[in-house]
């Protein structure tokens, strides 16, 4: 049994391309678990009508947006009462394209056994491959940098309006060489799709540290993961297809007012993770 968790926002043709893509590949039995993220446009309440009769698609519809590691851990808590052997987490706008996706899985899994496998996630936007997302995570040094950056964008948020985006490529930003092409161990793993084995999902109720909105959910998964001896594994043979931003681009098409929603979410993300860490530090102290 496999089941897929999708964070549901606004963008239902993305959403039903994702289930789609599903359907189509996997062989095994499976559940997909739809979580609306409180969707002002009503989309979750679309899809609840479209799939009624779909036994293999359960939609929760929450009442409030609660964000990236909230909205999935939602699902994720639903997931495990199937008693899955693995747990897929995957955005919206991935699309799985290889008929042997399943079977893949279970021989990267009998080969490496691994608590959370990231695929090759190949960005149809940005033309290239996102994982693994970075050689190493952040040291404090480098979060309290990008906090003052941050910070400072945020604070002086007008200056956009002079022909400045300070979203400019933030995802490659943080992107090191990743040699996309080799299985690595103890890699960060790009947040678009995530494979947690059965091993993880008995040692965890939730799947992501709850404190953030949205953004570096990714780093802080491995932050304690490593810190628990988990098996982070890229795994090139397995990929998928990310065609990004659909959430974001659906609730904000002036592109000045998704930078300053991004920006804070980022800020704010990173500023819990640096909470995060000196609350760690000053219990092993």
């Amino acid at each position: 049994m496999i089941c897929y968790v999708i964070l549901h926002y606004q963008a239902i043709e993305e959403t039903k391309k994702c289930i789609k893509s599903i359907e189509k590949n996997t062989t095994s039995d499976y559940k997909v678990i739809i979580v609306d993220n409180a969707s002002p446009n009503k989309s979750g309440m679309i899809l609840e009508k479209e799939y009624a009769e779909n036994n293999n698609i359960d939609i929760i519809i929450s009442n409030d947006n609660l964000g990236f590691a909230k909205g999935n851990n939602l699902g994720y808590k639903l997931a495990k009462k199937y008693d899955p052997d693995y747990i897929i987490i995957l955005n919206s706008d991935i699309v799985i394209s290889q008929e042997d996706f399943c079977s893949r899985i279970d021989y990267a899994y009998n080969k490496y056994n691994f608590d959370v496998l990231g695929p090759d996630i190949y960005s149809t936007k940005m033309k290239y491959h996102q994982n693994p997302q970075r050689e190493n995570n952040f040291t404090i040094n480098e979060l309290l940098k990008k906090e003052r950056n941050l910070y400072f964008k945020n604070r002086f948020k007008f200056l956009l309006k002079i022909k400045y985006s300070f979203l400019h490529n933030n995802a490659k930003d943080d992107v090191h060489q990743n040699n996309y092409k080799d299985v690595q161990i103890g890699k960060v793993l790009h947040g678009a799709c995530y494979i947690f084995s059965k091993k993880f999902i008995n040692k965890y109720d939730e799947c992501f540290y709850p404190g953030t909105f949205m953004y570096y959910e990714s780093y802080i998964l491995h932050y304690l993961g490593m810190k628990d001896d988990l098996v982070f594994l890229y795994y090139p043979d397995i990929v998928v297809y990310h065609h990004e931003d659909a959430s974001t681009n659906e609730t904000y098409n002036n592109q000045y007012k998704k930078s300053v929603f991004v920006n804070k979410c980022l800020l704010d993300s990173c500023r819990e993770y640096i909470k995060l860490i000196r609350n760690e530090s000053c219990h092993r102290g």
